[in-house]
């Protein structure tokens, strides 16, 4: 029996050490290198976090605050998204004119409205007594072959609209022109993700102190918000205005009170 139990001993030694190298070979090997892969990737985001966190040189990192700065950025973000809403509510353009610019721009139609604003603000203009002058309708949005897109002088209409009938319900002195510069030639395709676009406008006006703060101060707010704020003739259908540049002169030395102003308002459309 002894030597029978010699020759299983002697088998397995070699079994145990090939079992022990195939395990290695198989086994501890594979984890080793995927342990280097894991080290590896670990030292190269470690390196990319200190870099943002500009610690280049740091062995050790106050996560509790990295993840504070996430959860402010996170709020900072949503603050945001809602402060857009807000901004897109406020400048919306409403169901018909947004109705106008999706539908093929026509420009007799748009001549016919346009020809219409236009003798119903010479119309106002001579009720309240308020000098209206021919570069004014002259400067009304027109469609040229220049417009790339045409669907903005619908927004670009109304805002010049609102403007001067509350320009005319403010009972400045004159309006002595009007500019509607066409920057929104090139403006990107209002279907492009988070475009907005810009449309201004130059005013020149002569007034009172007076007369001229009540209009800057009806630019931002729209129709339905004149009435509360004491504007009580004001046009239902005004869109607001953001005033971009104010250039205030005398007009005259005799009379101190009335000025020469120039202004530079912006209107908004919002992608939906």
């Amino acid at each position: 029996m002894r030597p029978f139990r010699e020759y299983q001993r002697g088998a397995v030694v070699p079994l145990a050490g090939l079992v022990l190298a195939g395990y290695y070979l198989l086994v501890f090997l594979p984890l080793a290198h995927r342990a280097d892969a894991i080290g590896d990737s670990l030292m190269r985001h470690w390196g990319q976090l200190t870099n943002v966190l500009d610690q280049t040189n740091a062995v050790a990192l106050d996560f509790q605050r990295i993840t504070n700065q996430l959860q402010d950025t996170r709020q900072a973000l949503a603050q945001l998204h809602e402060a857009r809403k807000q901004a897109a509510a406020r400048f919306d353009l409403g169901p018909d004119l947004r109705a106008k610019m999706k539908a093929p721009f026509q420009n007799v139609e748009f001549e016919k409205d346009r020809g219409r604003k236009k003798d119903d603000l010479s119309n106002l203009a001579k009720q309240q007594e308020v000098v209206l002058e021919p570069a004014v309708l002259e400067g009304f949005p027109e469609y040229t072959s220049d417009v790339q897109q045409p669907a903005l002088l619908w927004p670009a209409l109304s805002l010049v609209d609102g403007l001067l009938v509350m320009a005319v319900q403010c009972k400045v002195t004159a309006i002595c022109a009007l500019e509607s510069p066409l920057v929104f030639t090139n403006v990107p395709p209002l279907d492009s993700a988070g475009r907005v676009a810009q449309i201004p406008f130059q005013l020149e006006i002569i007034g009172t102190a007076a007369n001229v703060l009540r209009l800057v101060q009806s630019l931002p707010l729209r129709g339905e918000e004149l009435r509360a704020a004491g504007f009580t003739n004001g046009p239902p259908g005004k869109l607001p205005l953001l005033l971009d540049r104010l250039i205030i002169k005398k007009q005259s030395p005799d009379n101190p009170d009335e000025l020469r102003v120039a202004l530079r308002v912006v209107g908004f459309v919002f992608q939906e």
